[in-house]
């Protein structure tokens, strides 16, 4: 009898999570021994590190459920743009494109090894991120998924869909879509004297990769754009694929702020977000050394020693607060909070100005809000992602 797969959750799947592959029709051939359902994970695009994988598992009652995450939740270094100079950018090489197979193998009658396999899967796309548990039970009980809820519908980001944001900040939205099609980017901004903007921009969209949207009004139409024009301050900004996604909104804050950084991340589900740190700032250095002990040199001076360091290496360290942000923000800090991938963009209140270091949030417990303080805010412990022997 053929075997039959089934793949839970459509085509896109989220690495961390379990990508169930379901083989029925299993049946042992007569005189067989040490039978086994197979299923062969193959790269379709050569970015899966290590593959083609092959699974085994005896099958109960002619079914074999396998779980395909393992298999693919490999490390990718995320990749975006900064400084800012256009508006999409495909990133081809931050999703993996595999193909799942059924099989069978078993020891015949004869003592042979027999090994056969069923027609290849369609190709399944594979994005690095995961969701919470909370979130699996969720879609359990809705006969959701990533894919239905995600995929060629909503930007893939966990920040509200209403953001207060500077008027440089490089903004960014990411998108999956689940086909290859036609589609127009738009960004409309308004202005306090109720004047308003509109630029739109048409482009394909392709069923493999992660679209990365560089939404900052201001690099695509300096004049048009700007966010004080003719005396007139812009209030907000939307941004939306038409007739796709729902339209995200950015409140542009003209306030002044002393201290303007912001804190790149990759989301958990694939993309990069960047949220805006307006809050005060407290910059260390820590250093590391290493010692060795010698032995009194027979010619000796005063300017000799027997301690020595033998190491040193010195790395930057910062405390810094979010400032106020809403309770919907402050919410999806969490995403952040859990992120293994992060970007300090420091001293940044210019256009396309500041400077980028690779960090790691050091944060254990955070309290993202207390009612009884009114607290929505944050202080980040951010230390340098690299330990440096020379400045």
């Amino acid at each position: 009898m053929a075997l039959t797969l089934t793949i839970a959750g459509g085509t896109f799947h989220l690495s961390a999570n379990p990508i169930r592959c379901t083989v029925t029709g299993a049946s042992v051939p007569s005189g067989a021994t040490d039978y086994k359902v197979l299923l062969k994970i193959t790269s379709v695009d050569g970015l899966l590190i290590g593959g083609p994988f092959i699974d085994a598992i005896a099958p109960v009652s002619g079914t074999a459920v396998f779980d395909a995450s393992g298999w693919v939740d490999q490390a990718v270094d995320k990749v975006f743009e900064f400084p800012l100079a256009g508006l999409i950018y495909p990133r081809e090489y931050q999703t993996l494109d595999v193909k799942f197979t059924p099989g069978q193998r078993y020891i015949d009658s004869d003592g042979e090894l027999q090994e056969s396999w069923e027609a290849d899967s369609e190709t399944h796309y594979i994005v690095k991120g995961g969701v919470s548990f909370r979130e699996l039970g969720r879609y359990y009980d809705e006969s959701s998924s990533f894919f239905a809820e995600y995929v060629g519908k909503k930007f893939i980001t966990r920040m509200p869909s209403t953001q207060v944001v500077h008027p440089f900040q490089p903004v960014k939205l990411w998108f999956l879509s689940d086909a290859d099609k036609a589609a127009t980017f738009k960004i409309k901004a308004y202005w306090d004297d109720d004047s308003y903007y509109e630029k739109s921009w048409s482009f394909d969209l392709y069923v493999y990769i992660i679209h990365e949207f560089n939404v900052l009004p201001y690099l695509h139409d300096s004049v048009e754009f700007a966010p004080v024009k003719a005396g007139a301050k812009m209030l907000y900004y939307e941004a939306w694929i038409n007739g796709i996604t729902a339209k995200h909104t950015f409140i542009v804050d003209h306030t002044y702020h002393e201290n303007c950084n912001y804190l790149f991340f990759a989301n958990s589900q694939g993309g990069v977000d960047v949220f805006w740190l307006a809050g005060h700032v407290k910059k260390d250095f820590a250093s590391e050394k290493v010692e060795a002990v010698r032995p009194w040199p027979a010619a000796g001076t005063k300017r000799d020693r027997t301690v020595i360091v033998s190491s040193r290496v010195g790395r930057n360290a910062w405390k810094i607060n979010t400032g106020w942000k809403s309770r919907d923000e402050m919410n999806a800090l969490s995403d952040m909070l859990c992120s293994r991938q992060a970007w300090l963009l420091e001293d940044a209140a210019t256009y396309n100005t500041g400077n980028l270091y690779p960090v790691t949030v050091t944060n254990s417990n955070s309290t993202l809000f207390d009612s009884k303080s009114d607290a929505q805010s944050l202080e980040l412990d951010l230390v340098e992602g690299h330990n440096n022997t020379y400045i």
